[in-house]
């Protein structure tokens, strides 16, 4: 039984076609899944009272955690904190990241008891990405810290 439409080159072609379409299935259904890469743990006291700053300016990035947010207690995530100088002003800040994207910043004031506890090595800590409860109002992170910041 030899079908003429079925050589080698067709066979390829529907293999491709399927592993494209398989692709673009995961991409808008499928989870994404970043691993976690800093050693560090830094201890957490359960409040998750730490709001990061300049979640504004990352907001485009927040909104692909917007339904999952939408539960009454946000959505539990792991952050973490990564420490990068500036080359402008050789100024240290220390980016918050969930699953591979920036999300906010520590505060300006508290980058240096951040740096001295986690040794300027990138940390870990519980976060939470919490839906406002006015519509007017943009998402926020907040993070299980006891304070003053320590390795757990």
């Amino acid at each position: 039984m030899d079908l003429p439409w079925l050589d080698h080159l067709s066979m390829l072609s529907l293999a491709v076609l399927a592993a494209v379409m398989l692709i673009a299935t995961l991409r808008l259904f499928g989870t994404r899944h970043v691993p976690v890469t800093a050693e560090q743990q830094l201890a957490g006291d359960g409040d998750y009272d730490y709001a990061v700053d300049h979640v504004e300016a990352h907001q485009a990035t927040l909104d692909r955690f917007s339904a999952l947010a939408t539960t009454p207690s946000g959505y539990d995530c792991v952050a973490e904190l990564v420490p990068e100088t500036s080359r402008v002003r050789d100024a240290v800040q220390i980016r918050v990241v969930v699953e591979g994207a920036t999300v906010g910043e520590i505060g300006c004031k508290e980058v240096r008891t951040f740096l001295a506890a986690m040794n300027g090595k990138p940390a870990r800590c519980d976060a939470l990405i919490v839906a406002p409860r006015d519509a007017a109002r943009s998402l926020s992170v907040r993070l299980d810290l006891a304070w003053p910041p320590r390795i757990s």
